[in-house]
């Protein structure tokens, strides 16, 4: 797992860093999944592209509001207000080109860089204004390990300077394509601790 606090803007920590942000807001605001970036590998899964940038982006994201939302906010002891309809128009960035027809051990590395969180965050368009934001960037899915990886972003939403991020691997499980892909996510949320 890379944990990165405050190396987005400053390129690193040279001082003591600032009290941490989370203790002090009372509500999360929760912008959603993001799979804009998303690169998913495999030979025996992603079978069908079209369907999975045409419907599974916004499923898993509507799944997430009706199954996750309790839980984040348990995990954070913090009142989590979801603010997420811009990012069905993120996730359209997302193309077919983004399924990768090759098996490996592909989930360790990541393309995504700290500026291209810090870029995504800015794109967001929240109709809330100030608080703190937190999103999930999702980065790789690899159906030969059975692992995806996924950032854990929270962010200053008046600002949109990234606050805290961390890239954590999960397990994939369920039953069927939505669900096995969706655990995922499930399993990345307990690195969600980490920041408190």
């Amino acid at each position: 797992m890379l944990f990165m606090s405050c190396a987005f803007l400053a390129g690193g920590c040279a001082t003591t860093p600032p009290a941490h942000p989370l203790p002090k807001s009372d509500t999360v605001i929760w912008a959603g999944l993001d799979y804009s970036m998303v690169r998913m590998y495999g030979t025996q899964d992603f079978k069908d592209p079209d369907a999975i940038f045409s419907h599974y982006l916004d499923a898993w994201n509507a799944l997430f509001l009706q199954e996750r939302i309790k839980t984040i906010s348990s995990i954070l002891n913090k009142k989590v207000e979801p603010d997420t309809e811009h990012m069905a128009e993120r996730n359209k960035i997302a193309t077919t080109g983004q399924v990768i027809r090759e098996d490996g051990d592909f989930v360790e590395t990541s393309h995504i860089t700290s500026q291209d969180i810090a870029d995504a965050v800015r794109s967001y368009k929240l109709s809330e204004q100030s608080g703190l934001g937190l999103v999930f960037i999702v980065d790789r899915l690899v159906k030969s390990q059975g692992r995806g990886a996924v950032y854990l972003v929270f962010f200053d939403v008046s600002t949109r300077q990234v606050i805290a991020s961390e890239r954590v691997i999960a397990k994939a499980k369920g039953v069927a394509f939505r669900n096995y892909w969706f655990g995922v996510i499930k399993n990345a949320e307990p690195g969600l601790k980490k920041f408190l």
